[in-house]
């Protein structure tokens, strides 16, 4: 920060115009500047969004001129190193920025120097005048830029009227300031962030330094917002034999030329960096597990398929790469923590052959002692997780992990008691491999089955040899390594909740013992108080986060006279073209959901950007293109909605052949419902008017979609919308 500037004979000028702002809002205020206030609370929602910081400057100036109008608009940043007063935004000089104005002006001096806001409606001082004249200017606002108290710059408007900006102009862009603080809160890490992201050709400590510096600053940032991010550790397979068969030049090449190709995937809101001789490191900033492992399979699946130069140049050799995945808050609470997760998994992808990626905890459950496993450990950690994780989902898988790993089970399941229809879902499946994901969410009667019998005796059971027990039959046990099971049904008030199997323990000679079931029913206790709590809390948040936001899409359809009605209509097409595909209930709504909801993102762009009638340059189509991110955030942060319909929404813009957007995904990479969504968002965009062209016929729109089917649109998709539209 700069230093305190000395007073200077214009003291006294710069005295005259500065505008002291009170931060209250009055009723009069509010009534009169409805529409502004909305304005400033749509600003605070894209302070919370992970944007590339120029854009998210450019989308608040959009807002801006929807508060205050202006001609021309200049934002400054402070320059520790240069000492100076960088622009970073400029609007509406038509030619270059003046010299003048290079560095800074008269009125950024004196934001620095007073920490006020500086209304100027006209000018009766030379040295205000050459200011205005600087910018073809007669009267002007300068607002500071906050950041943890420290000014770090300003905004400035400019307009060629007198008397054109009045108080209650400048206190609505002083206010916007103070909701954006966010924003420039991390504005040094973000220029950090910047030579993190470029790709370090050598080990050079300084980079890898900073990489820890910002992991740490991610895990800060995690953990105020508590959203997950993800730690990724990269190794080249097999890199010394190529070496060996082709130099080390060729070695050195293939490792730069993988990681461009690594880092041409990676999103601009995350950090990529050499690590080691033949490793990279990714922060997967806002990325839970299951987004860590899509990520990470699509980077492997990208290398897999890249021919690399042989010793003729010519590329015929095909490499391969590891990757171990750990996630905070689920697999470390802090940086050693979470680099000691990743670097064990990334071990054990390597010890189980390459071309993989691992996920945390990668050790084997024989190499942990007994005399460890306490229950006031297994309690505490319990504990820890419950209060720490708020997707019941998510508590459940993690609860089910300790069970395990402090029993030292193989298997395990938590099913969840369904009082609509008297069935069983399962919810949780831990050591079923490649069966685990497609077994979750599958219901299963009260009537002969372990479950059922479990929850009829409504007390925790161990058996050292479940053949013994005549009430169940053979066949539900034929898929257990060994005959000893323990399970313990979740009671409360008397009423079965659900119910915990696990089963082929990996020790002591595989039998469960008393006193490992004297070891699980605290946790079990408490798991059935928050599971009381939990499910009743998620289920009134879930109808609620429907309720609300559904009725927040619509209303802002109904102001938009291009969108009314638009996302009802995709929905109506979903729901028809999800039956006609023989989707599950549940598919099909979250489907419609997903439509409802598709286009909430848009609340975070200008009205003046989504209803330009001219062709969008560069920078705005940007902006737009990062409305399903913006949807996603929004459901993500208001909502505890299926990660299935935040994913549908952010991928419903991404194309078979690679050229959507926000990841550029390709084919089957696309999940079917983006793939429904996408067709039926398309063929409604295309018969409705927009800003900048009228609508075309349904028989048009349909012609058009058909010669980019299996190209843009999934061909199946397409021809089953085809026969319900017509």
């Amino acid at each position: 920060m700069p230093e305190p500037l000395k007073f200077t004979e214009d003291d006294q000028i710069a005295q005259k115009y500065i505008l002291e702002v009170s931060p209250d809002i009055n009723k009069g205020f509010a009534t009169k500047k409805y529409k502004e206030i909305n304005i400033l609370l749509k600003a605070n929602m894209i302070s919370n969004l992970n944007m590339d910081f120029k854009v998210s400057l450019h989308v608040l100036c959009d807002l801006i001129s929807e508060m205050v109008q202006y001609d021309k608009a200049l934002l400054y940043f402070w320059d520790n190193d240069l000492e100076i007063m960088n622009p970073y935004i400029v609007r509406g000089f038509s030619d270059k920025l003046p010299g003048s104005l290079q560095q800074g002006n008269l009125f950024a001096e004196w934001c620095m120097r007073y920490g006020k806001t500086f209304l100027i409606p006209f000018s009766s001082h030379e040295e205000v005048t050459n200011g205005l004249q600087d910018a073809n200017a007669k009267s002007m606002i300068s607002v500071p830029i906050y950041e943890s108290n420290n000014i770090i710059g300003t905004l400035q408007l400019f307009n060629e009227r007198s008397n054109f900006f009045s108080e209650e102009d400048a206190k609505l862009l002083w206010l916007l300031m103070i909701q954006s603080e966010v924003l420039f809160r991390n504005f040094e890490d973000i220029e950090n962030a910047d030579n993190l992201s470029s790709l370090s050709r050598t080990t050079a400590q300084p980079n890898l330094s900073q990489f820890y510096e910002q992991l740490e600053r991610e895990i800060g940032r995690a953990d105020r917002r508590k959203t997950p991010i993800s730690l990724l550790l990269i190794e080249i397979d097999d890199l010394r034999d190529y070496t060996l068969n082709f130099g080390h030049l060729k070695g050195e090449q293939t490792l730069n030329e993988t990681g461009s190709l690594l880092m041409n995937q990676v999103r601009q809101i995350d950090t990529f960096c050499r690590y080691g001789e033949n490793r990279f490191a990714l922060i997967l900033t806002e990325t839970d597990r299951k987004g860590g492992v899509i990520f990470a399979e699509r980077l492997r699946d990208s290398i897999s398929r890249h021919l690399f130069q042989d010793e003729k140049r010519e590329r015929t050799v095909q490499i391969t790469i590891s990757a171990g995945l750990a996630t905070f808050p689920f697999d470390a609470k802090d940086k050693i923590t979470l680099i000691h997760a990743v670097e064990q998994a990334l071990h054990r992808a390597k010890e189980m052959g390459g071309n993989r990626v691992n996920l945390y905890p990668a050790v084997d459950s024989s190499t942990i002692e007994e005399k460890d496993l306490t229950n006031q450990v297994d309690l505490n950690r319990v504990t820890q997780t419950i209060h720490s994780i708020f997707n019941l989902d998510r508590l459940l898988e993690l609860v089910v992990q300790i069970v395990m790993e402090a029993l030292q089970a193989e298997k395990s399941s938590l099913l969840l008691l369904d009082r609509g229809n008297g069935q069983f879902i399962i919810k949780v499946a831990c050591g079923f491999g490649k069966y685990a994901e497609l077994i979750k969410n599958t219901r299963v009667p009260v009537e002969n089955t372990i479950t059922g019998w479990i929850a009829g005796l409504r007390k925790p059971f161990v058996s050292a040899n479940i053949e013994e027990i005549r009430e169940i039959p053979k066949s539900l046990y034929k898929d257990y390594r060994n005959n000893s099971f323990l399970s313990i049904p979740l009671v409360m008030d008397g009423a079965v909740m659900g119910v915990i199997h696990l089963s082929n323990k990996a020790t002591q000679g595989g039998i469960f013992t008393d006193e490992d079931l004297q070891r699980i029913l605290p946790l079990s206790k408490i798991l059935t108080h928050f599971l009381s709590e939990g499910v009743r809390f998620e289920e009134t948040q879930r109808n609620f986060s429907k309720t609300a936001l559904s009725a927040l899409s619509m209303m802002l359809e109904a102001k938009d006279p291009y969108n009314r009605g638009h996302s009802e209509r995709v929905a109506h097409y979903v729901e028809v073209l999800g039956k006609r595909m023989n989707l599950s209930e549940k598919e099909i709504d979250q489907l419609i959901l997903s439509a409802r909801l598709h286009d909430i993102g848009k609340i975070a762009i200008s009205e003046n950007l989504l209803h330009k009638p001219e062709k969008l340059n560069e920078e705005e189509v940007s902006v737009v293109q990062r409305h399903p991110f913006f949807s996603w955030k929004i459901l993500d942060a208001l909502s505890s909605e299926d990660e299935e319909v935040k994913n549908t929404i952010l991928q419903h813009h991404e194309k078979l052949d690679g050229s959507g957007y926000p990841y550029g995904l390709v084919g089957d990479q696309i999940p079917l419902p983006s793939r429904i969504l996408s067709v039926a968002d398309t063929y409604d965009s295309m018969i409705s008017n927009r800003s900048y062209r009228p609508p075309i016929s349904k028989e048009e729109a349909l012609k058009n979609m058909k010669s980019f089917s299996n190209i843009l649109f999934d061909q199946d998709v397409l021809q089953n919308f085809t026969e319900i539209v017509k």
